[in-house]
């Protein structure tokens, strides 16, 4: 990698260059990304462990890419199983001719069409460990049971002070930028005095997380969430791991606290709900943990203030309908972590951070209010929501758009690949047999230049920058890759680390020169050293979903939150249910 440009060396000033608080997927995911182009983070939880609990437990087919690129797609997957990607609606668990429904993941056929690898069940509980010894393989620091007492930002850092929660002691210290990832009840969004937008209680629902042997009751065929009808409201059950734990959720009455919901529903009265669901009285059952908890759908104002970055559930609270929450956290982190590794090393220019919360906010807005639609608001097999956005920033320099869709109208569309710059750089193979490589594989630590075929002046045109930022070419003569990407022989493409499609040259250069031009000033742009004179507005999109407008009490929220109340399907949440049980007290 190029020497690092002592200008914005943070070092000299700082006792770390990033402090993360939280260690969550979004927290540890930016961590990751931090390691990876260099950077050493610190990160720190106030709890004296990761999760305890499974949570969530779907990870989409964009998250799976990323954990693949991270070398960790196997250690994630070892702690799940196989499921089917649907919904069964049933009136008792054992009915062997469920009615199936979509569940906004895709199957292996789908996922294979455009993707080298696939979604995922693995409940938060494994993932978690599995990132921490990430962040520690790579050289970043993880201290558990520390607390962020207070922060505020001087002229050059951020003067953060740190409580080791058993023993109470304090220590200051100075770090260059410090990320949010402090959940939806998050210190640093308070420290900011950044307010949520939207609405904070859309139901209230009981979870009862057990372990229980229920092959027999099943079957071989898993469902990744049943419905279950006919007796009282709709309830929701959902395999949570290989260790035969599952969660149990069912809507409460209105105005219950938590005495009431502890009084109305104590072990024996869980115990029999689970015992009927499965429709064995006999069943023996471990109840792991109850808890009750409210749907949210809320946005912050904003994102980022100074050297401060929100990120994850900070940023935005979602329904588990869609089963987006982990996910769109993982895809924010994955953004912020490379750009602000970046601009730390001296790789690219501070103005790369202003394209954090351009290009991922208006995807967490969209996914917010998809959240609170019947069904999770998308298509089918969800892959135009996760492989699909098409973001706008001044370090994209973005093509023409299509008209498009409503967002309620994405239900029967079908995802197709798109390389115009903003969007996620397609899946193609590359090779044979032991040697074959994904496009995807080639992204992660620097710029990359895709050329279709040889003998265009791009590669010469390359070897001409002089600039920081580390820049890779390949000349690829794979069959699929100019359909695809949309190229003409000796078109090309250039990716930034993140997998994002920066920009694109259909067609073949004229000559050096205009090559040498060409590519300078995207480069330049791309990595925020140089600027556009017209860029139209931050929005995710995709040829069969829209952005959204930032949310708050206009009229999309009303008729989504009005839609979301009146169905009658409300407790048929998503793949990916959310078990929010209270942590141990640590003190």
């Amino acid at each position: 990698m190029p020497a690092m440009d002592p200008r914005h060396d943070p070092q000299p000033s700082t006792d770390a260059p990033v402090l993360v608080v939280g260690a969550g997927p979004a927290g540890l995911v930016t961590a990751i990304q931090l390691a990876r182009q260099g950077v050493r983070p610190l990160v720190i939880e106030r709890h004296p462990s990761t999760s305890i609990f499974p949570r969530a437990t779907a990870v989409s087919t964009r998250s799976m890419e990323i954990f693949r690129s991270f070398g960790i797609e196997d250690a994630v997957r070892q702690g799940g199983w196989r499921v089917i990607p649907r919904q069964a609606t049933v009136t008792q668990l054992d009915d062997r001719h469920p009615v199936d429904g979509p569940l906004g993941f895709p199957d292996e056929a789908a996922a294979a069409a455009v993707s080298p690898t696939m979604a995922a069940v693995s409940p938060q509980d494994y993932l978690e460990p599995v990132l921490v010894d990430e962040v520690r393989r790579l050289g970043g620091e993880v201290r558990f049971s520390t607390e962020l007492a207070s922060f505020h930002e001087t002229d050059d850092a951020i003067e953060a002070v740190l409580v080791d929660r058993p023993s109470g002691e304090r220590t200051t210290m100075n770090v260059a930028y410090l990320v949010g990832a402090d959940g939806h009840r998050s210190t640093v969004r308070t420290g900011l005095g950044i307010p949520m937008e939207g609405p904070d209680d859309l139901g209230q629902y009981l979870s009862i997380l057990f372990r229980a042997d229920l092959d027999d009751v099943l079957g071989e065929q898993r469902y990744g969430l049943y419905l279950i009808e006919g007796q009282g409201p709709p309830t929701v059950f959902v395999p949570s791991g290989a260790d035969d734990r599952y969660v149990l959720a069912l809507p409460l009455p209105p105005g219950m606290d938590e005495a009431a919901v502890a009084a109305a529903y104590p072990l024996d009265r869980c115990l029999a709900l689970i015992r009927a669901t499965a429709g064995r009285p006999e069943l023996e059952v471990e109840i792991l943990a109850t808890g009750a908890f409210a749907f949210s759908a809320q946005v912050a104002a904003s994102w980022r203030v100074g050297r401060t970055f929100l990120v994850g559930d900070a940023a935005h609270r979602m329904t588990p309908r869609g089963g987006r929450g982990m996910n769109t956290a993982i895809a924010d982190a994955h953004d912020l972590g490379w750009k602000l590794g970046w601009v730390i090393r001296g790789l690219a220019e501070p103005a790369l951070l202003d394209s954090y919360e351009a290009e991922r906010g208006p995807v967490g807005r969209r996914n917010v209010e998809m959240s609170m639609i019947p069904g999770g608001g998308g298509s089918d097999d969800g892959l135009i929501e996760d492989l699909g956005p098409i973001v706008r920033s001044d370090v994209i320099v973005a093509e023409p758009m299509p008209a498009l869709a409503p967002v309620a109208a994405a239900a029967a569309a079908a995802y197709v690949p798109d390389a115009r710059p903003g969007a996620r750089a397609p899946h193609v193979w590359l090779g044979d047999g032991l040697d074959r490589q994904s496009t995807l594989d080639l992204f992660g630590h620097e710029l990359v230049l895709l050329v279709a075929g040889r003998g265009s002046a791009w590669p010469e045109a390359a070897a001409a920058y002089a600039g920081p930022a580390p820049l890779g070419v390949h000349e690829v003569d794979a069959p699929g890759l100019a359909s695809a990407y949309g190229l003409a022989p000796g078109g090309a493409v250039l990716v930034r680390p993140d997998g994002v499609v920066a920009w694109r040259s259909a067609s073949a250069p004229a000559d050096l020169a205009s090559a040498t031009e060409a590519l300078g000033s995207a480069l330049a742009i791309a990595t925020g050293r140089g600027s556009l004179m017209a860029v139209p507005a931050a929005a995710p999109t995709s040829a069969a979903a829209s952005p959204t407008a930032r949310v708050g009490l206009g009229g999309r929220i009303r008729a989504a939150l009005a839609a979301f109340i009146a169905s009658p399907e409300v407790a048929a949440l998503a793949w990916g249910w959310v078990v929010v049980a209270p942590r141990p007290s640590v003190g």
